[in-house]
């Protein structure tokens, strides 16, 4: 299996069933709710060590940003 397509694969079956509108001018709340579906789905299919690299990506992309 290959873990780092794995995500991406998940996002493509939730697609259909969830297909929610994306700002263009908002670009990190648009990841946001992406990477928090597909935290979702790796969560229900057990996949410990995706659902921890994808808590730190949410971690990130919730960051405030430094100047």
């Amino acid at each position: 299996m290959n873990q780092v397509s794995e995500p991406f694969r998940m996002a493509a079956i939730l697609r259909p069933d969830r297909e929610e509108p994306f700002s263009a001018t908002d670009p990190i709340t648009a990841a946001t709710a992406a990477i928090e579906r597909i935290l979702a789905a790796a969560h229900e299919a057990g996949q410990v060590e995706a659902v921890r690299i994808l808590h730190a990506v949410t971690a990130l992309l919730s960051a405030t940003p430094r100047h």
